[in-house]
């Protein structure tokens, strides 16, 4: 199965698995768009992570450059509607990165609270400009708001790779552990967030990203 779902103590732990590069298309979104409505109603907390080597490649290039252009669209928006949904998440979302992280996947990043990444021979890179995409609306307004200045014009128009540690420091990634050390920190922040008041929380959070949430709306 590419999508699971199980919970630790209040916090549901959703993890993408296709076995291989997890690379997004219609089918995994089925799935993991009723994992993050299941863990909104019963949980607390929500950690997303990715496979050992692979957060996410971006979606599946044989949908987005087919002749079906409904099909392409409609995957584009369906990833970018995720994203809002994790960017307004009324419950605390902690990202975790043991792999390549490209295009939509530094994006739904950009929603999460906490990104934990682990050092690893592996990229990030929002790389649509290179592919001849522009990289406008939603997914350009959430990666502005979590990317360090200094680095938005090298990573979002130069579509620049960069390392874990290049990572860090860009802002893609918010803390950047060894090998192996991620899921526990990323739990464990996940499990302390998920004791803040619920309310306060949830009313601070919808104020502090609403001028984001508005022009991230499909």
């Amino acid at each position: 199965m590419t999508i699971s779902l199980e919970f630790e103590e209040g916090v549901a732990v959703i993890s993408i698995d296709d076995g291989n590069k997890n690379v997004i298309n219609h089918t995994l979104l089925d799935d993991l768009e009723l994992a993050w409505e299941k863990a909104q109603t019963e949980a607390k907390a929500i950690l997303l992570k990715g496979r050992q080597g692979s957060f996410c490649a971006g979606y599946d290039i044989a949908v987005m450059t087919g002749e079906d252009f409904a099909a392409s669209a409609e995957l584009g928006q369906r990833g970018g509607r995720l994203a809002a949904q994790i960017y307004g998440s009324p419950i605390p979302v902690v990202g975790l990165v043991q792999g390549h992280a490209f295009t939509i996947g530094p994006v739904w990043l950009a929603g999460c609270d906490v990104r934990v990444g682990e050092h690893g021979s592996y990229k990030f890179g929002m790389t649509e400009v290179a592919l001849n995409v522009p990289l406008t609306g939603w997914a350009l307004e959430a990666m502005r708001s979590r990317l360090n200045m200094r680095h938005q014009t090298a990573a979002l128009l130069h579509s620049k790779i960069y390392d874990p540690e290049e990572a860090l420091d860009a802002g893609f990634i918010d803390r950047l552990v060894p090998e192996g050390e991620g899921f526990a920190l990323a739990l464990n922040i996940a499990g302390n967030l998920s004791k803040l008041p619920a309310h306060s929380y949830r009313k601070t959070k919808a104020a502090l990203r609403r001028s984001v949430l508005e022009m991230m709306k499909i």
